[in-house]
């Protein structure tokens, strides 16, 4: 089986050389733990400019220094097209994925080990309104990638609603052990019993039952590496001292004292208009509009 899926690799590595010059590829993206020869990437890399995205440490290290850029992606617990997805964001972040960029992805989708999936990516679609600048003084020590997909999940609501209803919620992002102490349940958690692979927010399998559970009260516990700690929260930090703009409610207020009482960050969808405001120690430090909100 191994040898099988190191010449299914290899002939894809081949397709993806022969498809780079075709439609003007500026970088191949290969998502891989195992099944790829480092002669097979160096190939490849003559043709078109490889940047390998892995999780294990030990898998083809050293290639960095025969010029292959080389990037560590450390979530297990998401889909393989997931991975595909964080490897981009990772690339963007780092300066090796250009805005605009044409991209080859190679990846491991269908079954464990080697590479069984070529897909092309335009960057100026599918990643249009991913600024890495913009995220990272929000992020801080925070993953870029999970930053983002609360963003995608707080526009999405924000724009949507649920069941032709305005929905407004709050995530809390980090420092999840503190954010607890400062939080209570307001009723049962809807996450627990879940694996880890069932509450990763990053994970767009399950996207649409976090969007469900945004009907409920009460804010999402979110760890650093995108798993829902717990769900339905309300938050006890002390809300002295915080000085916020007319007109934000309770859920604001929530957000902006969490997370001066801690290290986190929150996200919070206004239910009335729609708008998702990001907070970070005490203060909103970005805001977006999701757009014309859909109608009831």
């Amino acid at each position: 089986m191994a040898k099988q899926n190191r010449s299914r690799a290899h002939t894809l590595l081949k397709a993806a050389a022969g498809l780079s010059g075709e439609i003007g590829a500026d970088l191949v993206l290969l998502v891989a733990d195992s099944g790829v020869t480092r002669s097979a990437v160096l190939s490849l890399n003559d043709t078109c400019p490889v940047l390998l995205v892995t999780r294990r440490n030990r898998f083809l290290q050293g290639i960095e220094s025969l010029g292959i850029r080389r990037l560590r992606l450390d979530f297990d617990d998401v889909s393989h097209l997931e991975r595909v997805r964080q490897g981009i964001m990772l690339g963007m972040e780092a300066g090796h994925i250009k805005k605009g960029s044409r991209l080859i992805c190679l990846a491991n989708v269908m079954e464990h080990g080697g590479v069984d999936t070529l897909m092309t990516v335009d960057t100026r679609w599918e990643f249009e309104d991913f600024d890495p600048e913009s995220l990272a003084p929000l992020a801080g020590d925070l993953p870029v990638e999970v930053v983002k997909s609360v963003l995608d999940i707080a526009l999405d609501i924000g724009r949507e609603g649920r069941e032709g209803e305005q929905v407004g919620t709050l995530f809390v992002l980090g420092d999840s052990d503190r954010v607890l102490a400062n939080s209570r349940v307001m009723t049962y958690d809807p996450f627990r019993g879940y694996s880890k692979r069932e509450r990763n927010i990053c994970d767009p399998v399950n996207r649409e039952g976090v969007k469900e559970v945004a009907l409920m009260d009460g804010a999402f516990i979110v760890q650093e590496d995108g798993v829902i700690r717990s769900g339905c929260r309300y938050i006890t930090s002390y809300v002295g001292g915080l000085t916020l703009p007319k007109g934000l409610g309770a859920r604001h207020v929530a957000a902006a004292a969490v997370t001066k009482n801690t290290n986190a960050i929150a996200v919070a969808v206004s239910e009335s208009t729609g708008t998702v405001r990001a907070f970070r120690r005490g203060e909103i430090v970005l805001r977006r509009d999701p757009g014309r909100r859909i109608a009831r």
